[in-house]
C-alpha cells in the first residue's frame, strides 16, 4: 500500500478515535481502564485476576487496586475459583450491568444526535463503510492486544 493510502487510513483511524474520545469517553464515572475491565467481564464472564490483568495489559498489582476500587462501588465481586480454591475469579455485579446498559444507551443517544447532523446519503455511506470496516477494526484491536503481549510481555503497566 502506498504511503498516501496508509496515511489516509491512519488519519481516518485517528479521527474515529478522536470522535470516540470526545463523545463517548467523557465519563466522570469511570476511567478507561475501569470501563475496559467491566466490558471484558461482561463479555467474557467470570475471569481470574491474572488473566484479566493480561487481557487489558496492566500489572497484577495495578489490576488488584482497580478491582478493589470497583468492588467498593459494587461493580465487581470476587469469589474463590471453584476449580482452584487458592485462585480468585472476578465478575461484574448487577449494578455494573445496569451501569453498562445506561452508558451504552447514553452513547447511542449521543451518536444518534450526532449522526442526525449528516445528510441521509452520508449516513447510508457510513453505515455501509462500517459494515465492512467493523470486523476489520475488531481484528485490529485483537492484533494490537497480541502485539502488546509479544513486545512488552503480559501484564505490563499502562
Amino acid at each position: 500500500m502506498s504511503d498516501n493510502g496508509m496515511d489516509r487510513i491512519a488519519e481516518s483511524v485517528r479521527q474515529a478515535a478522536l470522535l470516540a474520545m470526545r463523545n463517548l469517553l467523557n465519563r466522570d464515572e469511570l476511567s478507561v481502564s475501569a470501563m475496559e475491565v467491566l466490558h471484558t467481564l461482561s463479555v467474557e464472564g467470570p475471569t481470574r485476576l491474572t488473566a484479566l490483568s493480561e487481557a487489558i495489559h496492566v500489572s497484577q498489582p495495578a489490576m488488584t487496586q482497580l478491582i478493589q476500587r470497583l468492588e467498593r462501588r459494587d461493580l465487581v465481586a470476587r469469589v474463590a475459583d471453584p476449580e482452584d480454591g487458592r485462585a480468585t475469579i472476578v465478575d461484574v455485579t448487577e449494578s455494573a450491568r445496569d451501569l453498562l446498559r445506561r452508558l451504552r444507551s447514553e452513547d447511542n443517544e449521543k451518536l444518534a444526535t450526532l449522526l442526525a447532523t449528516l445528510p441521509g446519503s452520508d449516513q447510508e455511506a457510513l453505515r455501509l463503510a462500517l459494515y465492512v470496516a467493523g470486523p476489520i477494526i475488531q481484528r485490529l484491536n485483537e492484533n494490537a492486544a497480541l502485539l502488546a503481549l509479544a513486545t512488552t510481555g503480559p501484564a505490563m503497566s499502562r
